[in-house]
């Protein structure tokens, strides 16, 4: 069980908590949800860039330099 902050009192929360038990204060909807599936599809768009990039790059800089 992931725990988080309250943003009001500043005491330990469980995530799945609708207000903080400490304070009463409402919990935003965004704290609730994990920052780590929106990481995963930042990591998988990376991987698959730089494979793309690993690929095509050697065809671009394949230029031959007059005089060299």
């Amino acid at each position: 069980m992931r725990e988080l902050n309250c943003t009001h009192c500043g005491k330990t929360i469980a995530a799945d908590d609708q207000s903080c038990p400490h304070c009463g204060m409402p919990l935003a909807p965004h704290l609730r949800k994990s920052p780590q599936r929106k990481f995963i599809w930042w990591f998988i768009g990376i991987v698959i860039f730089c494979a793309v990039m690993i690929y095509l790059l050697p065809f671009f800089g394949s230029t031959r330099f007059p005089g060299r």
